[in-house]
Order: structure tokens, then sequence, then C-alpha cells
């Protein structure tokens, strides 16, 4: 969870990461955003003038802790503790900040300069999840043919950043909930259940 805002900036920050996430970018005016913090909308200039600022500031933030979840997973490699829960905690990151994955297009349009910094954000999660995996073929988690190493990889990368919009577009969901990640992180995990030793059990993700 972000920790409790304390500025101005962070409360317009942390009340727009909400707003979007309900409703999306589009569908959220300045007028809402200042009249949900409680305040007016010459003092929400003074900080942001336009929304692709906003964004912008609150991709800052998302680059930041999806940077910080991976060192996390990179301590737990380190001190042999990676386990599937570097899905769920994934699953969890996405729901906080699921407009980034659900609205992707529709925020290029806004802030264009967002699709770069999106693509070395993928790369370093593409060698984030290849590290997982090589961790977890070396400790014998799972046996993987090393033909079949980067097809896991790039195969899970695919699931968790389109998922949303897979069941926006094949199955008409327009209101994502817990459910919903809940159902894309089993699907990555049957990615890996050919190749994990016979008897493993299969968790559930856990939202406490």
């Amino acid at each position: 969870m972000s920790k409790a805002p304390i500025t101005t900036r962070e409360r317009v920050l942390e009340t727009c990461r909400r707003l979007f996430n309900e409703k999306g970018p589009g569908a959220v005016t300045t007028a809402e955003i200042a009249a949900t913090v409680g305040i007016n909308e010459g003092n929400l200039y003074y900080y942001f003038k336009k929304k692709d600022q906003i964004v912008l500031a609150l991709f800052d933030q998302f680059e930041l802790a999806l940077g910080e979840m991976a060192r996390r997973q990179m301590e737990h490699i380190e001190q042999d503790k990676a386990n599937e829960d570097s899905i769920m905690d994934f699953f969890k990151f996405a729901w906080e900040w699921r407009f980034f994955y659900r609205d992707a297009q529709s925020l290029y349009g806004l802030a264009p300069e967002l699709r770069e910094r999106n693509k070395l954000l993928s790369e370093a999660s593409h060698e984030a999840g290849r590290r997982l995996l090589q961790h977890a073929i070396q400790h014998g988690r799972l046996k993987v043919p090393d033909e079949a190493v980067e097809r896991l990889v790039v195969n899970a990368w695919i699931i968790c950043t389109f998922w949303i919009e897979y069941l926006q577009v094949a199955k008409g969901v327009t209101r994502i909930t817990k459910k919903h990640l809940e159902m894309g992180y089993e699907q990555v995990q049957s990615l890996y259940w050919p190749y994990a030793p016979r008897g493993t059990e299969r968790r559930k993700p856990s939202w406490a």
C-alpha cells in the first residue's frame, strides 16, 4: 500500500490515482480532482497546469514502486526465498495501479513520452522475471528446458501486462475486480505447472 499523503501535491496525486483507477483518466476532469481533494481549480493549477503533468508524475511514482518491488524480489533471490509470491506481489501491484495497464493507449495519447518510458520499464521487467525463473530452476522448484525459458518469461509478461485488456476485449468485462486479478494470477501459474515437481501445491493468491 502507498504511504498516507502529506503535502497537497501528494494528496492530489493520491486522489488522481484513485479516481483514474475507478473511472479512467479520460473520464476524470480537473474540476472533479480539485473538488475531491478539497481545493479550487486555481490551486490545482498551481501544482499541475495540465492533466498530462499529473499522468507523468503518477508514472514517476509507478516506476519507482515497480523498481522497489523488483529490488525486494532480488533480495529474496539472494536469500533463497524467491517463490510464487512474486506473482502475487505483481498482481497486487497491478491492482493498485490498474489504470496504467487498463488505459495505456489513451494515456499515450495524453502523454506520448510515456510510450518510450514504458518500453524501457518493460525491458527491466523482462529481466527481473528472467532472474526469478532462473532462480527457481537452479533451486529445483521448476524443471524447464533451456529452449522454453525465454518463452515462459515472455508469456508470463504478456499475461501480466495485458490481462486487464484481455478481459475487456475478449470477455466484455467493464469493471475490473480483485477476482479478475486472481484469475490472472492463476493463468500465469498455469504456465509453470507443467514444469513443477509432482505434488507441488497450487496456491491461491492472498489479498490481505
